[in-house]
């Protein structure tokens, strides 16, 4: 199916780009010279352009300025377009505005606001993106070494142009590890730190514990309907409370690990929250009650299928009211979407605001609902062999959310950009974990049940799984992390017999532009439009990046008015 998507997709800019990070520093002449005298000389057949990347502290700050500029005109559209009062902007009259043209004259103004702003000069990072003639030979430059230290020219297929996290591409390719290891370490902080909520959730659905802990609600846990709800209901809501917090943390340390895509951001949150959920959820919340009764019970590590054997069917009323309250729940606020309503209904009856934001265009979580999935998958797995009643639940849940979620994404959230199924490696690991792990859970109970023929019996089940994962492994995950060169190479000759290499070619360039978003930022209306500088799809090498690097260096970005 991924070969499939790739093979009849459109041609993507992201197919015939490669970006560089590591590039060496040299005192005679600046990175762009560098990438341009390094890829002319060892890929001179294939080799197109380039583009550098800046750091985004300027990026920004030209981005604020036209925000600026905008809210300045923005009035006057309202305010002064009609009648003749003279515009205290151009010095005519309300509705006449002079209009730049694209040649002598847009270079005049760029250079009189270049003297009035000397001291914008934006720097470049040591990075860049590196243009080829075709998919093959890009994929080639991005899965060979092209140094003999592995630390410089570093390369990796360019993600989408979209799906770029422009942020983290200034970050040295020196410090990735060390955030990758920093990242690692407050992830286990946090995790150890969460076992203090679980435990104290754990605590609340055992009434013997909870009166040790609290006992003046001795009196209240004698009402039937209140022991109910205490120790039914209670403790699965606060857990999806604490919950709550953990997917913006693991966004957050996955923006900090200094990831280059944002599709690779979600997938770094998803692998975190996926481990967060399945230890914590399941793991503690099945052992914390032997652990709140036995202090010494994780000393005892080769009697853990044991353990989970006698421990998980007492926890099977537990995870029955997680799943509905997590579960069908959050189907019932996904289709609400009740947090964009509220913010909705604060702007439009609190604030008062007539303005429609910008940014009202939402993505699908992948980061918080694959989790969600992927644990529900598992509670299936490990208890339908020892408290089967939660998989009623279970079926109406994924049914349901089979017809909610795909109504969400085909109709209510937008697609920016495609990973093409880079998440499926995930759910199959998880997957074949909960499997193996049901079948130890298994191999446990059957040996409780004093059925050594049954037990024995089982144990091949496990090496099974396992070898159907080494194959899948070595027959499918590698089309993951490579392309097969026969399919780019049959896509390219394709592209040539109908003639599509100039499009894309003039396409590369404008589609990864660091300033293209400030344009998408802003809505203009109809008889105003702010355009950036003019974007050549070759440029001369001797500056940064043409025509569109020279307006940047110079911290310009003129602005075409146009009635």
């Amino acid at each position: 199916m991924r070969l499939a998507y790739i093979t009849g997709s459109h041609p993507n800019p992201s197919h015939f780009t490669v970006l560089v990070r590591g590039i060496p520093w040299s005192q005679d002449h600046s990175y762009s010279k560098s990438v341009e005298s390094f890829f002319s000389t060892y890929y001179p057949d294939t080799y197109v352009d380039h583009q550098m990347i800046y750091r985004p502290s300027t990026v920004h700050k030209l981005k604020k300025d036209a925000k600026k500029m905008y809210r300045i005109l923005r009035p006057v559209e309202t305010e002064y377009v009609r009648g003749d009062k003279p515009c205290y902007l151009c010095g005519g009259t309300a509705h006449t505005f002079k209009l730049l043209q694209n040649g002598e004259d847009s270079i005049r103004s760029q250079t009189s606001i270049d003297e009035l702003h000397p001291t914008q000069i934006e720097k470049e990072c040591p990075a860049a993106f590196v243009f080829f003639k075709n998919r093959y030979a890009a994929v080639v430059a991005a899965q060979v070494l092209q140094s003999s230290n592995p630390m410089l020219w570093v390369t990796q297929l360019a993600p989408e142009p979209h799906d770029v996290y422009w942020s983290n591409l200034g970050i040295p390719y020196k410090q990735v590890w060390v955030r990758k290891i920093v990242v690692l370490l407050i992830a286990l902080a946090f995790v150890f730190v969460f076992l203090f909520p679980v435990t104290l959730v754990q605590g609340l659905t055992q009434p013997q514990v909870l009166i040790h802990w609290f006992p003046q609600i001795k009196e209240v846990l004698k009402l039937k309907f209140l022991n109910r709800l205490v120790t039914g209901y209670l403790p699965s809501v606060i857990l999806i409370l604490f919950l709550y917090t953990v997917p913006p943390i693991m966004m957050l340390l996955s923006r900090i690990e200094g990831n280059v895509s944002r599709s690779d951001r979600k997938k770094s949150a998803c692998i975190k929250i996926l481990y967060f959920t399945i230890w914590n959820v399941f793991f503690v919340n099945v052992l914390s009650g032997s652990f709140i009764n036995q202090m010494s019970i994780f000393s005892q590590i080769k009697e853990l299928p044991m353990m989970l054997a006698k421990q998980v069917p007492t926890q099977a009323t537990f995870f029955t009211t997680y799943v509905l309250s997590s579960g069908w729940a959050s189907l019932a606020f996904e289709l609400l979407q009740l947090f964009a309503l509220i913010c909705n209904i604060l702007r439009r009856f609190i604030l008062r605001s007539k303005k429609e934001p910008t940014n009202i265009a939402l993505t699908f979580p992948h980061h918080t609902e694959i989790p969600r999935l992927l644990l529900f998958g598992l509670l299936g797995f490990t208890l339908s062999i020892l408290a089967p009643i939660i998989l009623p639940f279970l079926l109406v849940y994924f049914f349901l959310a089979f017809l909610v979620y795909r109504n969400q994404i085909l109709h209510v959230y937008v697609t920016k950009y495609e990973s093409a199924g880079q998440f499926w490696p995930i759910v199959h690991n998880a997957t074949i974990f909960s499997l193996v792990l049901t079948q130890v859970i298994a191999v446990a109970v059957l040996a409780m049940k004093k059925s050594p023929m049954a037990s024995g019996c089982t144990i091949p089940l496990i090496i099974i799984s396992l070898l159907f994962n080494e194959y899948c492994r070595k027959r499918f995950s590698q089309v993951f992390k490579r392309n097969p060169a026969q399919v780019l190479i049959e896509m390219d000759r394709r592209d040539e017999q109908w003639g599509k290499e100039e499009g894309i070619y003039n396409r590369l360039r404008s589609e990864y532009c660091q300033l293209a978003y400030i344009s998408r930022d802003l809505t203009i209306s109809k008889d105003f439009s702010v355009a950036g500088p003019n974007r050549q799809s070759r440029t001369d090498h001797n500056s940064p990046q043409g025509a569109d690097e020279n307006s940047l260096k110079q911290g310009t970005h003129h602005i075409k008015l146009q009635k």
